[in-house]
């Protein structure tokens, strides 16, 4: 019968084994609970980031059209009342944000727009006729408040807008001396053209004419680079060929009532844009995986718009802006690839802390599994006596689970308490799924005890452990096929095949180092017997009697150790794979000049910390094959001084390529049918070269004159990813042609300003570093002589690139992750193994007062209690170490890391020594510390209190 005095006597018995239950339910409540959130929280500030420095490049999402003149279409024009340019842009705009769908929205800025009138020619008193023709120039509008301005005057003042009555009506005639419409040009274009401020002249296109006057000058080296990739030949002029020949093209900035009164002087189509500035919320839920869904379905809604109900004013389904039609209106989209490429790395990067909370879960449930083994045994004299008083099994169990229930209960509440307390304010917690299997788990883990124990043999039978070894081999290598079969995890959250597996590879481990063992401590215990003193042999043959038992024990500490290794070796492969990034960004060099060939600056060895500046060139055309007409689209073609390279960086893979081919120094020849096209010299990458060897190739593309290349041999592997060719070829090599050019060829090279080339810096031997604001300087200082298309000069500098990549939210929630696992865990397994511990203290205490009554001293017993758990310490740190080295060969492509790191490449997996070695000597330490302190407390214990009733020494 269950008294009150029965039930006092069991919870004074079973009361650590409670406060095990408890703890360990808050642990592994508040952990699964409050780091999702904080992982949102740190991977929407990643995503923040990466729009921030997207934008710099230009807008991710903007909205373009190219109107009707409303002088085409009169009856149109003249049916919807004529507004202000200013306005209607920003109708337009607004509009356009206001179809955005209700995550989108938020996100966006405000609109700025810009409108640029066609090209004409400028003819006046003191305008150059370049090439014999007259210069061609366009009316450009910016709005003030958008990103590309206003711009910094160094002569003159912008251009104002014009009196209301200076810009009549389209279907009005024009005046007979219109008034000049004020413009400001940029100090280069001002240089080629011979202005001064306060000179007229006429621009006259097809159909429109109108005389302006320049009212300023503004410059461009600084503060305007987002003006001049929206107006890129605001910068400069440019040289261009039409069929009559090469002209000039250029640029004028003017107001917005200039855009009007250009197009009210004749037949005026104008090119109109809006940019929407994008801005993610730091601390918002915008970076979960269904609101990185909805925020993409939203964008894909948006450019499907339906344009024709933009405008303030309409004729039927037209749409009619400034007394112009406005057609429908294209949206560009460049912010879906920045989320794509988001959520790929948020998605591995899920899958990596699944696999780390898993663990810990495991290791948590295996403690609570050693603390009910031992409130079982403590508890076995009263379920012996219950069991032979009639009471059943199933019933003990049940009173097990009932109490069990209270601490469980307990810890969770308190686990959930901590975990909203841990989680940022006003976030979600995470999924309670984890957290009810591992409650579930622990609070069955008495009753589970219990079954498995009492009534029951001590050791399996021969055949059924060999069952048990066998199934445990082959969910293990099941799991491993089906893993490495179904590739990456395409799903959501936790990969569950990814978080069971390394558990069964555990137990493998755990089979493995259980069936060494003791043929290993068999060898030793037979050496030891011809060692002086019984302490040798005592401690190797109890250990080896133990293994068996040590089972759980070992298990646990090799999980612990696997996963710590492994969290270790992705930080570290992490860490190496952002360096050969940052690398790549920068060309191996501490700084470089990053842009279009035309526009990098002729020189910069001048500057006093440089030592060393090795230009690359690149490329890209068509490769057309002279032996069987082959067309390879998208060849890359790279130019660079392997010389230069070879003596700025020695230990360059590539420099040594070509220097040892000697491409650098084999002269270029003449070739073709005429005899007349030049002939370059070229190293191939491996697959172009195998398919063609001693191959010679045509070739061709835009801006690219037809020349002929040979080729001389193959690109070493190592080569391919030298970081040299990083600022070139962008995100790495595109899997098409590349051939590389050195010597003389490189001057051959065609000038494409849509394609970067590079300049790279380095310090002086021995010198200081390189001052990166001197740099800067003296690359903004020197504008190049012809504008590009839009790309931008950058100056990258490594220190900013590998601080901005170690940053990242991504990489450094995961490595806060691991941390917090790798710590939690090895404590978990230090509380396994202390439970095993006073598991098995009896029999150990037995053995050690046998051995202090026959005279063994107090340094013998401490030597004999180290000696006995250095084999289980030696196992666990071997077996862990292994296990977390071998799971990602294991793991196969369930553990790439390429789409986590972001690096050109797939990273190599780099072992971090230095975390290995802190984790076993913190193992070594914490074991040692516990086999220490159970000596230091058996010193008081007496023969007389291990001896049973009937025994005799």
């Amino acid at each position: 019968m269950l008294t009150l005095r029965l039930i006092r006597r069991e919870a004074r018995i079973s009361w650590p084994v409670a406060l095990v239950l408890t703890l360990l339910g808050v642990l592994l409540t508040a952990i699964p609970l409050s780091w999702p959130p904080r992982f949102d929280q740190l991977a929407a500030g990643s995503l923040a980031d990466r729009v921030t420095r997207a934008e710099q490049a230009g807008p991710l999402l903007a909205a373009g059209a190219t109107t009707e003149p409303g002088s085409a279409a009169p009856d149109i024009a003249a049916g919807v009342p004529r507004g202000s340019l200013d306005g209607d842009l920003d109708t337009v705009g607004h509009a356009i944000r206001a179809n955005a769908g209700p995550r989108l929205t938020p996100l966006l800025g405000t609109p700025s727009a810009r409108a640029q009138t066609p090209g004409a020619n400028a003819a006046g008193p003191g305008l150059p006729m370049p090439y014999g023709n007259p210069p061609r120039l366009s009316l450009d509008y910016a709005q003030p408040g958008g990103a590309g301005g206003p711009v910094e005057y160094v002569q003159g003042r912008a251009p104002r807008q014009p009196p209301d009555d200076s810009a009549p009506d389209p279907a009005q005639p024009d005046p007979a001396q219109p008034d000049p419409i004020e413009v400001a040009a940029s100090e280069a274009t001002r240089d080629r053209l011979g202005l001064t401020v306060g000179q007229r002249f006429t621009l006259t296109g097809q159909d429109w004419e109108t005389p302006v006057v320049l009212v300023g000058v503004f410059r461009t080296d600084h503060g305007a680079d987002r003006l001049r990739q929206q107006f890129p030949l605001l910068a400069a002029p440019i040289t261009v060929s039409a069929w009559w020949g090469q002209e000039l093209d250029g640029q004028l900035l003017t107001s917005s009532g200039g855009i009007e009164q250009a197009e009210s002087r004749g037949t005026v189509p104008l090119q109109l844009a809006w940019d929407f500035p994008v801005t993610i919320d730091r601390a918002g839920p915008g970076s979960t995986v269904a609101a990185l869904a909805a925020l993409r379905a939203e964008v894909a809604g948006l450019l499907a718009l339906d344009s024709t109900t933009l405008c303030a004013g309409h004729v039927g389904d037209t749409c009619v802006l400034s007394g112009h039609q406005l057609p429908p209106v294209q949206m560009f989209d460049e912010l879906t690839p920045q989320i794509d490429a988001f959520a790929a790395q948020r998605e591995r990067t899920e899958q990596l802390q699944g696999f780390a909370l898993a663990g810990l879960l495991t290791v948590g449930v295996a403690t609570a599994v050693a603390a009910a083994r031992l409130g079982v045994r403590r508890r076995a004299g009263a379920f012996t006596l219950q069991l032979s008083r009639g009471a059943r099994l199933s019933g003990i169990a049940a009173r097990l689970l009932a109490e069990a229930a209270v601490p469980v209960a307990l810890g969770v509440a308190g686990g959930w308490a901590l975990g909203r307390a841990l989680a940022p304010p006003g976030t979600a917690l995470g999924s309670p799924l984890p957290v009810l299997v591992a409650g579930l788990l622990v609070w069955c883990a008495p009753a589970a005890v219990l079954l498995a124990s009492v009534g029951r043999a001590r050791t399996l039978p021969r055949s059924r452990r060999l069952v048990l070894e066998g199934l445990v081999l082959l969910s293990a290598a099941a799991g491993l096929a089906a893993l490495r079969a179904r590739g990456a995890f395409a799903g959501d959250g936790i990969d569950p095949e990814l978080a069971v597996v390394p558990g069964l590879l555990a137990l493998v481990t755990v089979l493995v180092l259980l069936r060494l063992l003791p043929a290993v401590l068999l060898r030793a215990a037979r050496w030891a017997r011809r060692a002086r003193g019984p302490v040798p042999l005592v401690a190797l043959a109890r250990a080896g009697a133990q293994s068996g038992a040590a089972a759980l024990a070992l298990l646990v500490l090799v999980l612990a150790m696997g996963q710590g290794v492994f969290g270790g070796l992705v930080s570290r492969t992490i860490a190496d794979s952002r360096e050969q990034a940052a690398d790549w960004a920068t060309g191996g060099a501490p700084v470089a000049v990053v842009g279009p060939r035309d526009q990098l600056p002729a020189d910069l060895s001048g500057l006093r910390t440089v030592g060393h500046q090795v230009r690359v060139v690149g490329a890209a055309g068509t490769l057309t094959s002279q032996d069987d007409g082959t067309e390879l689209p998208g060849a890359q073609l790279v130019g660079l001084d392997a010389s230069a390279l070879g003596a700025a960086d020695p230990a360059s893979a590539l420099a040594r390529a070509v220097l040892a081919a000697g491409l650098a120094t084999t002269p270029t020849g003449k070739g073709g049918p005429d005899g007349d096209e030049p002939v370059l010299p070229a190293l191939a990458d491996p697959a172009l070269a195998a398919r063609f060897p001693d191959g010679s190739f045509e070739v061709s593309g835009p801006g690219t004159a037809r020349f002929l290349v040979h080729l001389l041999g193959a690109l070493p592997g190592g080569a391919l990813r030298d970081p040299a060719l990083g600022p070139v070829l962008g995100s790495g090599p595109q899997g098409g042609p590349l051939l590389l050019f050195a010597g003389p060829a490189v001057q051959l090279l065609p000038t494409q300003s849509w394609h970067p080339s590079a300049d790279l810096l380095y310090p002086a031997p021995g010198g200081p570093p390189l001052d990166l604001a001197a740099v800067r300087a003296a690359t903004a200082a020197r504008p190049a002589p012809a504008a590009g298309v839009g790309a931008p000069v950058e100056v990258r500098d490594r220190a900013t690139e590998l601080g901005v990549l170690r940053g990242d939210g991504l990489v450094r929630s995961l490595r806060l992750g691991y941390q917090v696992a790798t710590a939690l865990g090895l404590l978990l397994a230090l509380g396994a193994f202390a439970l095993e511990l006073v598991l098995s203290a009896p029999e150990r205490a037995r053995t050690t007062s046998y051995l202090r009554t026959l005279g063994l001293g107090s340094r013998a017993v401490l030597g004999l209690q180290l000696l006995q758990l250095l084999p289980l310490l030696l196992a666990a740190a071997l077996g862990g170490t292994a296990l977390g080295l071998l799971l990602p060969g294991a793991l196969g492509p369930g553990m790439r890391l390429g789409a986590l790191t972001g690096g050109p490449f797939e990273p190599a997996v780099h072992i971090d020594w230095t975390t290995t070695a802190l984790l076993g000597a913190a193992l070594a330490a914490l074991v040692l510390a516990a086999a220490a302190l159970e000596a230091v407390l058996g010193r008081r214990r007496g023969l007389g209190a291990v001896l049973r009733l009937g025994e005799a020494l």
